[in-house]
């Protein structure tokens, strides 16, 4: 879990990386699972709606979603009908993978931007989501999923 002061230093480390455009790592690749290959894989989840295979390996997530907050982190199980409640109306033109950092050897977070369709509309809309992990054994757990506005 990623705590608030954390979650703001994270951004805030972030303000000089891009924040449009192609994955940037900021990091070599530590070896096993890159935070870089992670980010990918989880934009391509959300895009095809796959959040179980999205949270799978996950020991808990916090998810906030649309300013409410979370108390305890949900379940896999449980974070996989938020998201689907969540975004389960919208057709995803596309997920980018906009910046990756490692915070520290065990920490890190990307962002996320979707681009999608409200099913009934044809507006687009875009949104940033900002996705923790935290690094166990060769490969980064998502434990934090946070839509911000």
């Amino acid at each position: 879990m990623i705590g608030t002061a954390t979650w703001a230093a994270m951004v805030l480390a972030a303000a000089g990386a891009p924040w449009r455009g192609a994955a940037t790592a900021q990091v070599p690749a530590p070896q096993g699972d890159s935070l870089t290959a992670a980010a990918r894989r989880a934009a391509r989840d959300w895009q095809r709606h796959d959040f179980a295979a999205l949270v799978a390996g996950s020991p808990g997530l916090m998810v906030r979603l649309g300013g409410a907050e979370t108390s305890a982190p949900l379940a896999p199980e449980q974070a996989v009908l938020t998201l689907h409640a969540f975004a389960g109306g919208a057709d995803e033109v596309r997920t980018d993978v906009t910046v990756v950092r490692e915070v520290d050897a065990g920490r890190g977070y990307a962002e996320v931007q979707r681009t999608f369709v409200v099913r009934g509309t044809s507006a687009r809309r875009v949104q940033t989501l900002y996705l923790g992990w935290r690094r166990e054994g060769g490969s980064h757990r998502l434990v934090e999923i946070r839509l911000m506005p």
